[in-house]
Formats: structure tokens, C-alpha cells, sequence
């Protein structure tokens, strides 16, 4: 015997049904997203080919990355670079398939959204990586900044924080800095698995915003958690772009900013105006879950672009190593030393 949930045997309010009646207000509007063989058979032709350009989009997107990744795989000599730009250039890719999932599956997107944040929860420890190897590896990074000062009053917390002394970078702080942006790739997932247990005990209600809601205080964590992540690696990002010209860090840092505010902030524009009434309702969709659709939509467009240029500045054959160890190149500038006094004294 099979059991019956809530969301699959819904009960209306005698107020919704007296609305439904006098309004002829379809009863979709106030129930949860459908199932997805009741979608299929309940949309129209365009509504078909619309989802199936919008695949065969996403199909595309991953095409392009695997011959991405095949490029990276034969023209970048180190094999450490090779693992962190196949994995952080995989973020539009990824998030667009769980986009396409959640188009076709509606009642799943509590889950396909935390698949995705938790993938570019981990991108946030991946860019700072890139930054790092770029430098040549921690060690060659840390000999380059010992002689200056870094500015760690940038964005985003240089609006709280306009004051702030310039700082020397130590091997102790830069595993602060690690820290900052590993915090991020950890809490994520974290959350949103505390989100999703909470949500079957009817504790984490989304279209709740009121004071004592949990989905509210959980989301302002999160938020206060990708702030601090994204700062550790703004402020290495602003040294580096000064020494590495040849990178493309600039383009790269550019573009996980799009994804992290589309992601983000997208999904929250378009849940706020559903809330506010100006999403309307479409049957099978209510304003809700079409405000989602409507989402997901956008994101397999907009990261298939995103992927596009993510190709482009992936893009580039690299010879140089990925980590150097302090005292090879102590050694090496010793041994040069030497030379040239011998040369001197000769």
C-alpha cells in the first residue's frame, strides 16, 4: 500500500475553493507543481518545442565543455592546473543540466537548486586556486607578495570595511584566506541538506519571511557565508591581476561573478515578484513554481553564453609548472649568486 502525502492529496481551503468558484480561478494555481508525466501530457505544442530547444541547448553546452576540457587536457602541461580549470569551468555546465532537470521535473527544484549550490559552493575554493597556480604554486606566490603590502579593503566588504590597513601576506594568513573560501564549499551543502530535513517536518517554508521563519535565517547565513568567501579571494584577485597578464584571471573572475549573481540573485528577483502577485498564474503552473520555470529557463540560456566565454578564456596552452617549491628557488638564486661572484673574481 502506497502512502499518500500532503502534496499529493491537496486540501483546500474552503476560502480558496469560494475564490476558485466566484473568480473562476483555475484550482492549478493553488496547488503544488505537477508531476512530470501529467506536465508532459498537459503542455502544448510550443510548449514541447520550447523544451526541447531548451535541451538540446543544454546538450550543446556539454558538448562544448567536454572539447574544452579535451584542450585543456593535451595543452596544459601541469596536471594540478589541468584538475582545478576542468573542474571550476564546469560550473555553467553544471548548473544549466540542473536547470534542464528542473524543467522537466518541477517538483524536484528544492533539490536541483542545492545540487547547483553546492557545486559553485565549491567553485568559491576552486577560483582561489586558480589565482594561486597562476602565481606559479603558494610557495612562488608567497615569495612574490612578501615584499608588499595588500590592500584588504575591497569589495564585496569595502563598503563595512573602508578603513582597513594594508597587510603583509604570511603562510599563516593565507591558510585564513584557504579557510574563508573552503568555508563556503562546506556550509552550502550543509545548509541546504538542513533546509530540505526541516522542509519534510514543515519547518522550512519558503513564502515564509517573517522574523522568526527558519528559511529566512538559514538564507541570511548563507549570504553572510558567500560574502566572507568571496573576500579572501577578491583581495588575492587584485594583487594578481597587477603580475599576471597573461592569464585571462581578469576574464575569469568576471565570469564567476555572472554566474553567482544570476544564480543567486535572479531566483530571488523573480520568488519576490511571484510573492508580490506579478507573475501570473499559468495552468498546470501556479505563480510560484512558473516563477521557477521561468528561472530555469533564463538559466539555460544565460549559461550556455556564459559557457560560450568561459570556453574562450579557459581557452590558452600553458607550460608553465603549478607549484613550485621556496626552496628550489632559494637554491636556484643562491647558486646564481655564486656564479656570478665567481665570474667577478675570475
Amino acid at each position: 500500500m502506497g502512502i499518500a502525502y500532503p502534496e499529493e492529496v491537496p486540501r483546500l481551503s474552503e476560502d480558496i475553493i469560494e475564490l476558485i468558484e466566484k473568480y473562476n480561478v483555475s484550482a492549478a494555481c493553488f496547488l503544488p507543481p505537477p508531476r512530470s508525466i501529467d506536465l508532459i501530457l498537459q503542455l502544448s505544442w510550443l510548449d514541447i518545442g520550447v523544451f526541447a530547444a531548451l535541451t538540446a541547448l543544454t546538450a550543446l553546452s556539454l558538448i562544448i565543455y567536454l572539447e574544452n576540457t579535451h584542450y585543456l587536457l593535451k595543452k596544459v602541461s601541469c596536471l594540478i592546473k589541468v584538475k582545478t580549470l576542468v573542474w571550476i569551468s564546469a560550473a555553467p555546465t553544471v548548473i544549466g543540466i540542473v536547470s534542464c532537470i528542473g524543467l522537466w521535473v518541477p517538483r524536484a527544484i528544492m533539490f536541483v537548486n542545492m545540487m547547483a549550490a553546492t557545486y559553485f559552493g565549491v567553485c568559491f575554493y576552486l577560483l582561489l586556486l586558480v589565482i594561486v597556480e597562476a602565481y606559479g604554486g603558494q610557495e612562488a606566490m608567497l615569495e612574490r607578495l612578501d615584499s608588499v603590502t595588500i590592500a584588504i579593503s575591497t569589495g564585496p566588504c569595502c563598503c563595512c570595511c573602508p578603513c582597513l590597513p594594508r597587510m603583509k601576506m604570511t603562510r599563516r594568513k593565507f591558510k585564513i584566506f584557504v579557510m574563508g573560501s573552503f568555508q563556503v564549499a562546506f556550509l552550502r551543502p550543509v545548509i541546504y541538506f538542513l533546509g530540505i530535513v526541516l522542509w519534510t517536518n514543515g519547518l522550512y517554508d519558503p513564502d515564509d519571511l517573517s522574523s522568526t521563519s527558519i528559511f529566512l535565517w538559514l538564507n541570511l547565513f548563507l549570504g553572510v557565508s558567500t560574502i566572507l568567501g568571496l573576500w579572501p579571494t577578491s583581495i588575492l584577485f587584485r594583487e594578481a591581476k597587477q603580475y599576471m597578464t597573461d592569464g585571462n584571471l581578469k576574464a575569469k573572475f568576471a565570469l564567476f561573478q555572472v554566474i553567482l549573481i544570476l544564480s543567486s540573485l535572479q531566483n530571488s528577483i523573480l520568488d519576490i515578484l511571484s510573492g508580490a502577485g506579478h507573475v501570473s498564474c499559468s495552468p498546470p503552473y501556479s505563480s510560484k513554481t512558473r516563477a521557477q520555470l521561468m528561472n530555469n529557463q533564463l538559466l539555460i540560456i544565460e549559461m550556455f553564453l556564459v559557457g560560450m566565454f568561459t570556453r574562450v578564456s579557459y581557452r590558452k596552452q600553458d607550460d608553465r609548472p603549478g607549484y613550485r617549491a621556496l626552496d628550489t628557488v632559494e637554491s636556484q638564486g643562491k647558486e646564481e649568486r655564486k656564479c656570478q661572484q665567481n665570474i667577478l673574481t675570475n
